[in-house]
């Protein structure tokens, strides 16, 4: 006589759709008397399957490893009484397998025996899988609808407490908490500030952070409103809630009033758009008060409109932006360099990122160890489960750890193998921008044009009316100056007669490269698309000629 264990699961959300316990134990036991098998234990879970982290089930398998060979079928009812995981079923299915015990599913029984049926049982279990999937963006949806129809159906926001209506539905009435609520807005009206407000109810016992208290002070939900957030098909919406209001409509808007006036009066522009005739707004700087330019229109006698840069700060400087944005279009065009500097520029690189085949060749055999010694872990571990030695849970978790370092190595392998390909079209095109990197600045958009400049300008620029200056400038222009002979009849070595550099850009020769340095050349300029290459991409400093070694600053980029 064949021999079973039998299990029945439920979650919370499914008794009422007939999976019971009762039903199901009921059921398997029918199936095994009706087939002659003798059932050896009895499992009952409620759990839900999105995984094997389930108390029952560990033992279970502690009952399976102590009775190995005696047990000749798992029995549930259906697969997703099993699992809701097509990955983790499967390793499941091949580690009681190797016990001697074969799953089967009483409702959907498929013979695993016969190759061809896997695709069926990979069926069952994906089911289940797209239907937690499902019931998510259901539960997200039910939550936008609700949030839409003026009801907050999330955690209550500091002075409410979450409740149900008549109607067992869920809304928020104004709590304990709702007098200080009121308090702080009463008190920002007045002109209190924060910091004081939060010292003194801190001495009363309420704790609120400076975060905490800048949300609430925004909360359009404390005058009886709800935010809907925008999604891919609808704007941000504003809705009248279902709730009560902690505070009244003018209270509110006299405290945001208060609160833009601040951040007027910090230098803090209220919105982020960037405009194309302010290019240099957060590249510029006072030279009397050191603080940001910051940049806004102005009319004229005659109804013109101009652009200005201007301090906020000391109110000293202001100069037309049309101007400023052409002395910066200048030295851009003044960025014109021989053949042979970029020729010398283009060889360097491509030994910076390339290497030699035989490295990429040594760190391409020490990845595919890694990767074998991973897979062998991961075989272990199936082995020690099998064993008993190692529980579900600890299993899960290291698993999950040697899945994911697999799957990083062989990232790092691929990329490895395409490197050669990438590097050779980054170099053109990096080649290609220094060869133009006037006329790509001006045909680039506004983003890229200010990408360009913080790439070319590390530190900010100071604008005398004149001209601009700024104390350093990127690593790749100072060597392009030391090799480009035409620069050198420029005065002082100034790269253009609209930009002034400091003493601290003084140019430094070259010298053999230290035993102990590690100084790498920044090819952030002009390879605009090296902070996306992979770490197998990266310039190998350990590459660069023996014959010469470039100072600069170690970069991020």
């Amino acid at each position: 006589m064949k021999t079973a264990v039998i299990m029945s699961r439920v979650s919370s959300d499914e008794q009422a759709l007939g999976y019971s316990l009762g039903i199901q134990e009921e059921a398997l036991s029918k199936y095994c008397e009706k087939n002659n098998i003798r059932i050896l234990q009895k499992f009952k879970e409620d759990h839900s399957a999105k995984n094997f982290n389930r108390p029952e089930f560990a033992s279970f398998l502690t009952y399976a490893k102590k009775h190995k060979g005696q047990i000749d079928f798992f029995l549930v009812t259906s697969w997703d009484r099993f699992s809701r995981n097509i990955t983790d079923a499967f390793i499941m299915i091949r580690t009681l397998k190797n016990l001697g015990i074969t799953v089967q599913a009483i409702e959907q029984q498929t013979d695993l025996s016969i190759p061809e049926n896997l695709a069926m049982l990979a069926l069952f279990l994906a089911i289940p899988e797209i239907d937690n999937e499902r019931r998510s963006i259901k539960i997200k949806g039910g939550m936008r609808a609700a949030l839409k129809a003026g009801r907050w159906c999330r955690k209550a926001p500091r002075g409410y407490t979450n409740t149900r209506d008549k109607d067992n539905k869920p809304i928020i009435i104004p709590g304990t908490e709702a007098a200080y609520i009121e308090r702080i807005f009463q008190g920002i009206s007045k002109g209190r500030g924060q910091i004081e407000l939060r010292t003194e109810l801190k001495k009363e016992g309420y704790i609120i952070s400076r975060s905490s208290l800048s949300e609430i002070l925004r909360n359009p939900v404390y005058i009886g409103k709800i935010r809907v957030p925008a999604s891919v098909e609808e704007p941000e919406r504003m809705i009248e809630g279902i709730h009560e209001g902690i505070i009244d409509n003018d209270l509110f808007s006299r405290v945001q009033r208060i609160l833009e006036g601040n951040m007027v009066k910090r230098n803090i522009p209220k919105f982020s758009t960037r405009r194309a005739e302010l290019l240099l707004r957060g590249n510029l700087k006072c030279s009397l008060c050191g603080n940001k330019l910051t940049g806004s229109p102005s009319r004229g006698k005659y109804g013109e409109r101009y652009f200005y840069y201007h301090c906020n700060h000391c109110g000293k400087e202001r100069y037309r932006a049309d101007k400023v944005n052409e002395v910066v279009h200048k030295i851009m065009s003044d960025l014109q360099f021989t053949s042979e500097a970029k020729e010398i520029y283009r060889e360097m690189v491509k030994m910076l990122m390339m290497g030699t085949d035989n490295e990429r060749n040594k760190k391409g055999q020490s990845l595919e160890k890694e990767l074998e010694k991973k897979e062998e872990r991961i075989t272990r571990l199936q082995d020690l489960l099998v064993d008993g030695t190692l529980s579900i849970e600890d299993y899960s978790r290291m698993k999950h750890r040697y899945s994911e370092e697999k799957a990083s190595i062989e990232g790092k392998i691929y990329e490895l193998k395409a490197i050669k390909s990438d590097t050779n079209k980054s170099l053109e095109k990096g080649v290609g921008v220094l060869s133009n990197i006037d006329r790509m600045y001006d045909r680039a958009d506004l983003n890229s044009k200010k990408q360009i400049l913080s790439s070319i300008f590390p530190e900010d620029l100071i604008f005398n009316g004149k001209k601009c200056r700024t104390p350093r400038i990127n690593e790749v222009l100072r060597l392009i100056l030391l090799i480009d002979s035409d620069k050198h009849k420029t005065k002082s070595g100034q790269i253009s007669e609209y930009l002034d550099l400091s003493a601290q850009v003084e140019l430094r020769g070259v010298e053999p490269r230290s035993k102990h340095g590690s100084h790498m050349l920044s090819t952030c300029l002009f390879l605009l698309d090296c902070r996306n290459l992979s770490a197998a991409e990266q310039p190998n400093r350990s590459l660069f000629p023996v014959c010469f070694a470039f100072r600069s600053e170690q970069s991020s980029d």
